[in-house]
This record gives C-alpha cells, structure tokens and sequence, in this order.
C-alpha cells in the first residue's frame, strides 16, 4: 500500500492490484467500500475533547478536576451538564449578553443573525454527534450567550473595568477567580469564529487591546499592553486555547525552545548527531540539574529581558562561567490548569505537534524540584507566584504530566548545561566563586589568609637568604608583623 501527502495535507490511499494472487479479496472490499468517495479527504481539526490515556495515569487521575469547569460550562461538550455550581453562570450570561449588546449599540435580533450567519462553520468545528442535540437556534442562542460572557470577562480584566463587581456579585469572588482557567479548558472552547463576529462587531482593533491584555496577564500576573505584539496577526485559530498557545510560545519564533551560544556549539552539534545517544530513548530523554545544582556548577539565572523574541530559554557558556536565561512567567492559582489543558490540546490528533508547551514543562520540572530552586527563580525576578509557599510550586510542576517532548529542543538545551557542568576547569572555578566569593566577608578572610601565606613564605625566604645590607632587619620586623597580624572572623 502506498501513502502519498501532499502539501495541502490531502491524503490518497491507492491499494494495487492482485499481481500475485495472494492479496485477502474480502479485504480489499472493506477497504474500497470504506474509501468509496473519500479517495481524496482533508485532514479536519476539531475541537477535541481530552485523550483518554492522558486520563489513565496515576498523575492523570488526580488530574481529572482540571479539565472540567468549576464555574462555567461553555460549548456543548458540558452545557447539559446537572452540576449545580454551573448554573449560576448560565444565568450570569444573559447579563453579559444585555451589557455586550449595550456597548455594542447593535440590537439582539442583529447579534443573534451576525453569529447565525457562521453556525454551519461553527457547528463543524465539533466532533460529529456532539452538537445533535441541538437544533440550529439552541446551538445558535448557546455560542452567542457563550461569546459574550468570554469577551466581557477579558474586557474586564484588561481595562480594569468598574463591572468587575458585577463579576462579583453573581458568581462571588472565588467564582470570578476561576473563569480564567474555566476559559482555557480544552473541553470548554468555543470556535473562534464566533468570537472573531463579536471581537469585530465590538471592538475597532478586532479586539488586539483586550486580547493583549488579557494574554499578558496570565502569563506577566499584570496587565501589559505590548503594541509591537500582534495576537491575532495573520493567525486562523480554531478556539481561544489554541490562540493562547501560539502566543505563549510564539510560534512566529524561530524553531527551538531556546538557544545555546558557544564558540564552539556548531561543530559540536554536529558531531551529537552521529553519537549513540540519539538512538537511545531513555537518554535522549533524561533531566538535567535542579537551578541550586546548576548554580553550584557555575550556571547562574538572569531574567530575559528581550521578551520580544519570546524564546523562553536560552542557556550561553562562557569560559568560566554559564547563564540560564528566562523569560518571567506568573503562576497562580490558575496556572495549572492552564498548562494541563495546553499539553491535552498538543496530544490531540491534528492538531500542532511541537510540542512547546510540553517541552518548557519539562524544562521546569527539571529546573524546580525544591523550595530553594523556586526561591531562587523568585529572587531572579523570574517566576511570580501566589500560592503562598515556594513548595506548593515544586508540587505544582511535580503534579503535570507532559508525555511527549519535542526532542530536538530539549536536547538542545540539554546538551549544552551538560557539557558546561562537565568541564573540570569551569566545575573548579564556580566551587571556587561559590565557597569563597559568595559573600564580602569570605572574600575577605581569604584576601587576608592569602596574605598571611605569602609573608610567611617571604619571612622564611629571607631568613635562609638574607640580603647583603643593612635593610633585612626591617624588611624581617615588616613581614613578623604582618604574619601576626589577627584578621577578622568569619561569620
């Protein structure tokens, strides 16, 4: 059987014929009556719910609560669902249906028409069956409720907006908290077409302000408008996860997690290509050190400040010294569940298969894996948390899952700190900026112990060797009082 894709990801089957006799006729017909009109199919995303084997494992089932929503149901995957806790948002839609239609100036029975002029195409952005039970105007009623309280709750956040209150006041303030993360739920997305009417009907920018906004609230803990980033730039995306995503990672970028900088890095690259590690699977996929290990062997943090570029790590080897650089991330209560559903929406079939997110999880999870590895992200003015405590951060990142890796980028960034750590010279001289130059005071007390020894040497030298004239008598009281000279204790 042969396979050909071409590049607008049309897939053709061709099945030869018997040349030999032996070929399973029963076979084949299964085959050509499956096939029969579909000899040419477009590969079609779907919103897709949440992988059952991501389900299956330990981590996965404890897990189970962050893939379904706390406060409100959105799309129809959900929607009929009998929790109670859900019900109260569905009567905060309609408030956030009559706010949306008052700042948009248009009337109900337009916004209801705008959003049914796309209900075929939103309709096909969901598995087949799962909208059935709904008729073409409770679909309809259902994505225009669903559209309006997600843009009125960005628009919230991101121009600080007075209704927050009114958030408030019909879900209380632990409801408010977590519609962030009921948004970014794989199983809870809308199609983002129904959004793109709304954001255009609502907004002159299409919603860029809003979107940026809200975007770099969840990632910086503050609200940052960038206007050299573009969200929506020459981007299609199925749902507002998906859009998300592409703007956590930057998948205009160029290929890779990050970036290593060393003289010596190209020939060296190529050179791991040809060795024995990249056929072993285990290896390929092994964890670095922990941010306290990696300190000991010379590697230090610092904040990224090109963010622009948002490569969200880049590692650079110097002769004596490496650096981690970080772009500064925020992690709150949400945070996790955010993750969770970024990597389910990578495990998806068709859908981007990268693996970024998934990738710079286990990154972390490699980097955190004590309080004193948050401590120091935290005084790198890296990593911002809530939470609390530095530990229920090293839970967090211990608790998420991430399957598959992009292998090229972990690598990447793997293979550079590993031959750094391995190198006697630059292991010897970050034990010695460690133990003796850590603190003023120890530098101090080894100044001062260096100069205790070289008078000692000279005053013995001297004292085998005088000189010929009459100055070895005071250059010897010199060098006894220096050799008895008491410096400071060391803390």
């Amino acid at each position: 059987m042969e396979m050909e894709m071409s590049e607008n990801e049309d897939v053709r089957i061709e099945i030869p014929s018997n040349e030999h006799g032996n070929t399973n006729n029963v076979v084949i017909k299964e085959w050509e009556d499956c096939l029969q009109g579909k000899e040419t199919k477009k590969r079609k995303r779907y919103i897709q719910k949440v992988p059952s084997l991501l389900l299956k494992s330990e981590k996965g089932l404890r897990n189970l609560e962050y893939y379904k929503p706390a406060v409100v149901s959105l799309g129809p995957y959900h929607h009929k669902s009998k929790r109670t806790e859900l019900a109260q948002a569905e009567k905060y839609k309609l408030i956030t249906l009559e706010e949306y239609r008052l700042s948009s100036g248009k009337t109900m029975s337009f916004l209801y028409n705008k959003v049914f002029e796309v209900i075929h195409d939103a309709r096909n952005c969901y598995i087949d069956g799962s909208t059935d039970d709904f008729n073409d105007e409770e679909f309809n009623r259902m994505m225009l409720h669903d559209g309006c309280f997600i843009l009125f709750f960005m628009e919230c956040i991101s121009r600080r907006k007075n209704k927050v209150l009114l958030n408030n006041e019909y879900l209380g303030a632990l409801g408010f908290a977590n519609v962030a993360r009921d948004i970014f739920l794989l199983e809870n997305q809308i199609p983002f077409v129904v959004l793109a009417v709304l954001l255009e009907l609502r907004f002159a920018d299409r919603g860029e302000e809003i979107l940026n906004g809200f975007f770099n609230y969840l990632n910086y803990g503050e609200v940052i408008i960038k206007q050299n980033e573009k969200v929506l730039e020459n981007k299609q995306p199925l749902h507002l996860l998906e859009l998300y995503r592409s703007y956590f990672i930057s998948l205009s970028a160029s290929l890779g997690l990050g970036s290593i900088k060393n003289s010596k890095w190209q020939g060296w690259a190529k050179q791991a290509e040809t060795n024995h590690e990249d056929y072993n699977y285990i290896k390929r996929n092994r964890s670095f050190a922990s941010v306290t290990e990696l300190k000991a062997k010379g590697i230090f943090l610092k904040r990224s400040y090109d963010e622009s570029s948002n490569e969200d790590i880049k590692f650079h080897s110097r002769c004596c010294y490496g650096k981690l650089e970080l772009v500064r991330r925020a992690v709150s209560s949400n945070t996790k569940a955010i993750y969770l559903n970024m990597i389910a929406y990578e495990m998806c079939p068709h859908n981007p298969n990268d693996f970024r997110v998934s990738t710079y999880i286990r990154v972390m999870k490699s980097l955190v894996i004590q309080r004193d590895d948050v401590k120091e992200l935290r005084n790198s003015k890296i990593l911002l948390h809530s939470l609390g405590r530095d530990e229920e951060v090293v839970k967090m990142y211990d608790e998420i899952e991430a399957p598959a890796v992009n292998l090229y980028m972990f690598n990447q960034l793997r293979r550079g700190i590993e031959k750094h750590c391995t190198s006697r010279y630059k292991t010897w001289v970050a034990e010695l900026i460690t133990v003796y130059f850590c603190s003023p005071w120890k530098t101090m007390a080894l100044l001062v112990a260096t100069a205790i020894l070289i008078t000692s040497f000279l005053q013995t030298y001297f004292a085998i060797r005088p000189l010929p004239d009459d100055s070895n008598g005071e250059i010897m009281k010199l060098l006894r009082r220096c050799a008895h000279f008491k410096h400071p204790s060391t803390p």
